[in-house]
């Protein structure tokens, strides 16, 4: 009768550990892993398995506001308009001063707030409550797609 496969214990013979590892807890029982199943989930492995909950998360996640979504209130932009002059981020034609919101980093203007001067507006959303607020104090507004 011939030997087709030599158990495993012949193949090994001299390698000492017998392929369970090397130093502690090789071809041992459950203790020296810390318990068997969910041994220890009060306890010893609870970290392990909160690590693993927080990596397996899933799900929908909210994207990321891009910066085209920035929005600023009217009333900010009226309490720093001497700022926007001198940096010649606005310009005073007139009485009328010229604001591209584009180049404040903006792309909505939002109604909230007070305003004191007249506005020539450009941005590219504005909404119904700031274009009235623009246009009773003797301003108007533009879109950026429109001439200006």
């Amino acid at each position: 009768m011939t030997i087709r496969k030599k158990k495993k214990v012949r193949k090994q013979r001299g390698s000492r550990t017998y392929g369970y590892g090397r130093v502690s807890g090789g071809h041992r029982k459950g203790g020296s892993r810390g318990g068997k199943g969910n041994a220890g989930i009060k306890d010893h492995h609870r970290i392990g398995r909160i690590l693993d909950m927080i990596r397996r998360k899933k799900g929908f996640t909210t994207p990321n506001t891009p910066s085209s979504y920035l929005s600023v209130n009217i009333g900010d932009i009226d309490e720093q308009i001497e700022l926007l002059l001198t940096k010649n981020i606005a310009i005073k034609e007139g009485s009328v001063i010229k604001i591209n919101v584009a180049k404040l980093g903006y792309s909505k203007v939002m109604g909230k707030g007070l305003v004191k001067h007249p506005f020539h507006i450009i941005a590219k959303n504005i909404t119904s409550k700031a274009q009235e607020k623009i246009e009773a104090a003797g301003g108007k507004t533009f879109t950026s797609s429109s001439p200006e």
